[in-house]
């Protein structure tokens, strides 16, 4: 597939188009790891089969997701998380000669009283995620301790 989208263009075939009873004038929404094809013009009924059909699509998403977080049911793996990143000044970052969109980490060291932050060894944490999607996640009964672990792994679900 690849090939095909650095070559010709995105190719769906006419029976998918066909199947999702999209007609003849479609629309190409793109935003951020998503695109979607829609009827260009659409009848309040069209709308809502769209909103039910994309819940579907949601639902399964978060299934998925639910299913390799598992449930929350107050762990210990859920109690200390920062849902806060850490931000320094420019002028300190530069300083450091650290680059400033760097994600950083905090360590504190063992006899405590001081505080090391450096760059991150990982490129997303539980802070990444916006605040709507943290509370739908809770509510839907995830581990946010595990959904924090598996951001920082990046590894694919």
């Amino acid at each position: 597939m690849k090939s095909t989208i650095e070559n010709r263009g995105l190719l769906v075939d006419n029976e998918i188009i066909e199947k999702a009873a999209l007609g003849d004038n479609v629309k190409l929404v793109a935003t951020d790891h998503l695109i979607v094809l829609i009827k260009a013009k659409m009848t309040a009924m069209d709308v809502v089969k769209t909103i039910d059909s994309m819940s579907t699509l949601l639902y399964s998403l978060v299934d998925a997701l639910a299913e390799c977080c598992g449930e929350c049911d107050g762990c210990d793996h859920c109690e200390n998380l920062d849902f806060e990143p850490i931000h320094l000044p420019d002028e300190v970052l530069e300083l450091a000669g650290i680059p400033l969109d760097t994600k950083l980490a905090a360590f504190v060291e063992e006899d405590g009283g001081v505080v090391h932050i450096e760059p991150a060894e990982y490129d997303y944490d539980i802070s990444d995620v916006p605040p709507h999607l943290l509370a739908t996640f809770s509510d839907y009964g995830i581990c946010l301790g595990e959904l924090d672990a598996l951001l920082m792994e990046n590894e694919v679900l």
